[in-house]
């Protein structure tokens, strides 16, 4: 549970959706840490007898930034509409992830620049670059 307690050691990426796209989320989270990355991920970050929303707002206080899996399902999921406006309120960077959905699908999202899910490779290599700048300037 690294990125918890609100420090930022590591380069962080909370990832956001909902529970039907579990797979995909944790494909996700697989892959950022081969590369290096913390990641925040509610299955992995909030156990049982957590107080939820704390846990969920200590993971984006301590990220650097957010993917959101935006599916039909997360679409109508009161806890990625909420993660994705606090991610939002603290003005960090949110790359929606397409899964079958329009780009506009949800609506605090529209005009960010969204990423279709066929097309992951593209976000995991700006990830990359927006680490190595972070890492070159330490």
């Amino acid at each position: 549970m690294a990125a918890s307690k609100g420090k930022k050691s590591r380069y962080t990426v909370f990832i956001s959706y909902s529970r039907r796209d579990a797979f995909i989320a944790s494909t996700i989270a697989a892959k950022l840490r081969a590369m290096g990355i913390e990641v925040w991920l509610d299955a992995r970050d909030v156990e049982g007898g957590d107080p939820i929303l704390e846990r969920i707002l200590a993971g984006i206080d301590a990220c650097h930034e957010a993917v959101v899996l935006i599916s039909q399902a997360a679409m109508g999921s009161q806890w990625v509409a909420f993660e994705i406006g606090a991610v939002c309120g603290q003005h960090k960077r949110v790359t929606p992830v397409l899964n079958n959905v329009e780009p506009n699908a949800m609506a605090p999202l529209r005009g960010i620049q969204a990423i279709d899910l066929n097309q992951l490779q593209i976000f995991f290599g700006e990830v990359r670059r927006r680490l190595e700048a972070l890492t070159s300037g330490e």
